[in-house]
């Protein structure tokens, strides 16, 4: 799948030392409720549980990468460095009892728009996979503003907020709110 900057594979293994840069990076995973991967095994282990798997239909996922990056064979932007890795990860992690969607970037990404690019453009392909699923949600910490604005300007509406919805022992307050956003389909 591509965007005007962007291509999104499916997860798959061979980008695993990109997937642990991301995975190992504090400031990237500040928010996630998995937290640090300490090992390049223990992002292996993480990145196994979401790749695409035919008993699980509703699970679907993608590495983000620059287009132009060696890994897509395309030439939009000028070669750097940043465009040799994946920057991101974006799709449906679980779907039971609703579809959840998860998406993680790179620090070298932010900023850049990449992260509204490439939900918005899995968003419309996950309902085009999926012509049984009415809507897709999405939960964020509350004080993650950079992420609640990613979802508003990809047509996300907030419907609730779950408070003390997250406890998580390594974060600092370790009980966190949460804001549900929810995508219908168009």
């Amino acid at each position: 799948m591509e965007t005007a900057r962007l291509t999104l594979e499916p997860i798959d293994l061979a980008h695993l030392e990109g997937f642990h840069r991301i995975w190992s990076d504090p400031d990237t995973t500040q928010w996630s409720s998995r937290g640090v991967c300490k090992t390049i095994e223990e992002t292996k282990g993480r990145i196994t549980g979401i790749l695409h798997d035919k008993n699980r239909p509703g699970i679907d996922n993608y590495g983000v990468f620059i287009r132009g990056s060696p890994a897509t064979g395309h030439s939009i932007e000028p070669p750097s460095c940043e465009q040799s890795q994946v920057i991101g990860i974006v799709g449906v992690h679980k779907d039971d009892p609703v579809p959840e969607l998860g998406y993680i970037f790179h620090p070298s990404a932010w900023g850049k728009g990449y992260a509204t690019e490439a939900v918005s453009a899995f968003v419309r392909h996950y309902f085009t996979l999926r012509p049984d699923a009415p809507y897709i949600e999405a939960k964020v910490d509350a004080k993650n503003h950079p992420s609640i604005r990613v979802l508003q300007k990809c047509g996300f509406d907030e419907i609730e907020t779950l408070v003390g919805g997250a406890e998580l022992a390594w974060m600092d307050p370790p009980v966190r709110d949460l804001v549900v956003f929810r995508a219908m389909r168009k």
